[in-house]
């Protein structure tokens, strides 16, 4: 079934030439992945040498296509563009972040599950590539293993950092917003379809290594969060208090304190964001986070 079914990979990038030729190395060497296939790099106003390398991999690997845009205007725009090409040429459609590695024949492992059942996406597991040496560290590991224990025990809100989607349900996002995976997450319940999580499939993330950086993200996501709330109604489940609280008893005896100060962190970076929504700002073209760009 999965050898039937036409494949786009789709990655948006802005600057990063730290990341990006370890992350297509990856694809085209330890996911399996079909002749016919496609890679498509969304480079959206780099001023670094993320367009040339991507080039330079085309060159090593026609399945490989860049588009070069030269301004800046969003993630949510790149995205309308990889759904464009994905719509009209491809059953699925694979996004993966630019400064992520998906673990061995993880895009294998989706697809398997995307289409032995009938959900309209799957993900796979973020697992962060911080070491524990800082506070911020300790943090981002606690808040990813509740996504894990969410994701397990209760309906799994979309990873976008590695995910596969049926191209049948992808719709253009609004270009204003802050935050893609929720509007993404919205288009494909609406068409009555299931959103499964794949723990074995795994995508090595790079995340903030200092409170600072960690703050600035985990206002981005309320940002967009927030703004699916007071536009549509739909919450992700990730943002419900109880659904946290219920996954809480999941967690070892040494992450309960870091959960208890990501928690301080949450609602800083919660009562900011509604600030910022309140004054009509809204970060679409956003700021790089700088400590993941190492």
């Amino acid at each position: 079934m999965v050898a039937s079914m036409k494949m786009l990979v789709g990655v948006c990038a802005y600057n990063e030439e730290n990341n990006i030729g370890n992350l297509l190395q990856n694809l085209i060497t330890k996911q399996s992945l079909s002749k016919d296939s496609k890679i498509v790099v969304v480079c959206s106003g780099c001023t670094d040498k993320t367009p040339e390398i991507v080039k330079n991999f085309k060159k090593v690997d026609k399945r490989i296509e860049p588009i070069i845009e030269k301004a800046r205007m969003g993630k949510a725009h790149a995205l309308n563009k990889l759904f464009g090409i994905a719509r009209s040429s491809a059953d699925i459609l694979v996004l993966t972040n630019a400064d992520s590695l998906p673990g061995h024949e993880s895009i294998l492992k989706l697809l398997s599950k995307l289409t032995k059942s009938n959900a309209g996406a799957v993900f796979a597991q973020p697992v962060p590539l911080n070491d524990l040496n800082g506070l911020s560290d300790r943090i981002v590991r606690v808040i990813w293993r509740l996504h894990h224990v969410i994701s397990l025990l209760q309906r799994p809100k979309l990873s976008g950092e590695l995910c596969a989607i049926y191209t049948r349900h992808l719709q253009d996002i609004p270009e204003n917003v802050a935050t893609d995976e929720p509007y993404i997450e919205l288009a494909i319940r609406k068409h009555g379809s299931d959103i499964l999580y794949v723990p074995e499939a795994i995508i090595y993330i790079r995340c903030p290594t200092n409170v600072i950086d960690l703050l600035k993200h985990r206002k981005r996501i309320w940002t967009g969060h927030l703004q699916l709330q007071n536009t549509t109604g739909f919450k992700v489940s990730t943002s419900s208090l109880m659904t946290v609280l219920l996954a809480i008893p999941a967690l070892r005896a040494n992450e309960i304190v870091c959960a208890l100060l990501g928690a301080f962190l949450e609602i800083i970076a919660y009562f900011a964001a509604r600030i910022a929504l309140s004054k009509g700002i809204v970060p679409y073209i956003w700021e790089p986070i700088r400590s993941t760009k190492a």
